[in-house]
């Protein structure tokens, strides 16, 4: 016998001898002895609150007859206060069994007379019960306990005729223990015929239950052979009920199980080759992969992802929180911790990790694992280390920079050649007109302005053409926005520009480097109101457009054609009567490298638009 089998029939054997296995004839017997019980005791106890109430109604009922016709009788005695033939009155009274005493008070509420009990005459009553009835102005019936058991004290108010004159008050104390002794038999012959019914009924219920439980009986032993491996059987019953339907499906089941079996230890030796396919896969897959439940707990990790986190080897970090392996400051850690607070798919995202001196840059996505019930149970993180094709791309960039430097090298000349050719000429005229009068003013201020120019033409020529080192951030677009705007504020005023702006309070933040960003947006405008010089209005609208976010800069100077519009982020080419003509080729610059694109457009004499695109981070 296999391991498996005598782990299933050594399972079997625990289920039935388990504590709290009870066969299901003995639950059926219990139960049926139990609903009997029940019904029993529901029987008893409404027969005896019938019973009571029925008894003691007489009783009261009695007990007021006795009362009123004594409080007839007795008007006569009060009026003339004969409490001698009251006193008479009350002790043939008691002759009945079933009184245990009767009083009569006068209209003072003092005892007229006390059957068997002379010498209480003409006192008061101070107990609660004789108060009450001697107050009562209409019948009054109480039950009590009293030295000889329970009774039921009836008290009646006597009036004159045609009165509401109370002339004193008729008590009669009826005993109930006659009632209590006929509400026992009731119960002692409820029990005996309950007794009685219920071994019927057990006898009764065994007997049913043998008939229902001996085919399952079978039936279980039939279970328990298939769960030691033994499918092929016939399994034979004939009650023509239920039973009959279950053991014929049940051989139809273990039949199907049968034949399923080899197809199923097929499909499981190919589920784990393809398991084992994967795991070798995920362990030599250049990408790091990063795997977290829904509460931050990590759940896989393979040997890419420690390298590219910087992780340890020997570091088991199976089974910790995500968020304790990293600085809660740097981006990756915010990029989780997003992605935990809201489980959906996120697009691919650059994260930049500072590693010493060199920054390392993650190309990052998340993907969504959903249980059965279509609900996130585990974020999948992909991590690509794309450091050296940034740099290679940098590289990249920079070459074809220097490239350019050729076709850039006749705008230079020609941008130096004015400035030098006004220098050469005051310096070769120094010598002679050096004594002549308003010269040396004119030559200073000439020489160091030319001077000024070639400086600032070098500095953007070098601004265009070094490799950037930017520092990128998290970056609120909208305060930037605001904050370049009030520093153009006054010279806008001063021009007679009117500045407006459509920035939405909720947008998207983006991963930039402020101060660059903020010369491009200052670089947009200042050239929007220098096409301007009679005053206008410039306009600055945001919108997100497919989870990017564009900025519109528009202006209503004298704009320029669609020809010039190609060429206008060239270096060296200015529309303008002064300029270097490499503001907005160092402004388009900036925005590639940030990942973003610009477009300027317009129509001669009805303004321009330029038009930035800037991917922006989901939050």
């Amino acid at each position: 016998m296999s391991q498996e089998k005598k782990h299933n029939v050594s399972h079997n054997e625990k289920s039935l001898k388990k504590a709290g296995f009870v066969s299901l004839r003995y639950r059926f017997i219990l139960i049926t002895s139990l609903m009997l019980l029940l019904l029993l005791t529901t029987l008893a106890l409404v027969l005896g609150i019938l019973q009571t109430r029925t008894i003691q109604s007489r009783i009261e009922k009695q007990g007021l007859a006795i009362a009123k016709n004594l409080a007839s009788v007795s008007l006569d005695y009060l009026l003339t206060y004969n409490y001698v033939a009251l006193e008479k009155l009350v002790n043939q009274a008691v002759n009945n069994p079933e009184i245990v005493y009767v009083i009569i008070h006068d209209k003072e509420g003092k005892v007229a007379g006390y059957s068997k009990r002379p010498d209480l005459q003409s006192k008061l009553l101070t107990d609660e019960i004789s108060l009450k009835a001697v107050e009562a102005k209409e019948p009054f019936v109480t039950a009590h306990p009293s030295e000889s058991g329970q009774v039921m004290d009836v008290a009646v108010p006597v009036y004159l005729p045609n009165s509401r004159d109370q002339w004193g008050t008729i008590r009669v104390c009826l005993s109930l223990e006659l009632m209590y002794q006929q509400i026992r038999q009731t119960l002692w012959s409820i029990i005996i015929l309950g007794s009685v019914a219920l071994a019927i009924g057990i006898l009764i219920s065994n007997w049913v239950a043998q008939r229902v439980t001996r085919p399952l009986e079978t039936l279980v032993k039939a279970t328990i052979e298939a769960a030691q491996g033994n499918l092929k059987q016939n399994i034979s019953i004939h009650t023509r009920d239920e039973v009959e339907i279950l053991a014929s499906n049940f051989s139809f089941m273990i039949q199907e199980i049968l034949a399923q079996k080899q197809q199923l230890e097929s499909q499981l030796k190919e589920i784990k080759q393809l398991q084992q396919y994967a795991e070798k896969i995920v362990a030599t897959m250049s990408d790091g992969l990063l795997a977290v439940d829904v509460d931050g707990i990590i759940t896989a990790i393979n040997p890419a992802a420690y390298t590219i986190l910087g992780i340890p080897r020997g570091h088991i970090v199976k089974g910790l929180p995500v968020l304790e392996l990293f600085s809660k400051e740097i981006p990756f850690a915010d990029y989780i911790r997003q992605s935990l607070e809201n489980p959906s798919g996120r697009n691919q995202r650059e994260i930049h990790l500072q590693k010493g001196n060199e920054t390392q840059v993650l190309l990052t996505g998340a993907g969504i694992l959903e249980s059965y019930q279509k609900k996130p149970s585990q974020i999948i993180f992909n991590l690509n280390d794309i450091t050296v094709l940034k740099k290679l791309e940098a590289k990249i960039r920079q070459g074809q920079r220097l490239a350019d430097l050729g076709t850039l090298a006749a705008g230079m000349a020609h941008e130096i050649r004015n400035p030098l050719s006004a220098i050469k000429t005051y310096v070769a005229l120094l010598p002679k007109k050096i004594d002549k009068p308003g010269f040396m003013e004119k030559f200073q201020r000439t020489v160091p302005r030319e001077i000024t120019r070639l400086n600032t033409l070098i500095e953007e020529l070098l601004e265009l053409s070094r490799p950037p080192k930017y520092n990128f951030k998290r970056t609120d677009i909208k305060v930037l926005l605001r904050q370049s705007i009030e520093l153009l504020e006054t010279d806008f005023r001063n021009r007679g520009i009117d500045c407006q702006w459509d920035i939405p309070n909720e947008l998207p933040r983006v991963m930039v480097d402020s101060d660059q960003l903020e010369k491009v947006f200052i670089n947009l405008m200042q050239n929007g109101a220098q096409a301007m010089p009679n005053g206008g209005t410039i306009t600055v609208k945001v919108s997100c457009k497919e989870k990017l976010l564009v900025l519109n800069f528009w202006d209503t100077g004298h704009g320029f054609s669609p020809e010039l519009a190609q060429n206008i982020f060239t270096p060296f080419f200015t529309t303008k009567a002064k300029g270097t003509g490499l503001g907005l080729a160092i402004t388009h610059k900036v925005i590639s490298e940030h990942g973003g694109q610009i477009e300027a457009k317009s129509q001669k004499g009805e303004g321009s638009c330029f038009s930035v695109s800037l991917p922006g981070i989901q939050d």
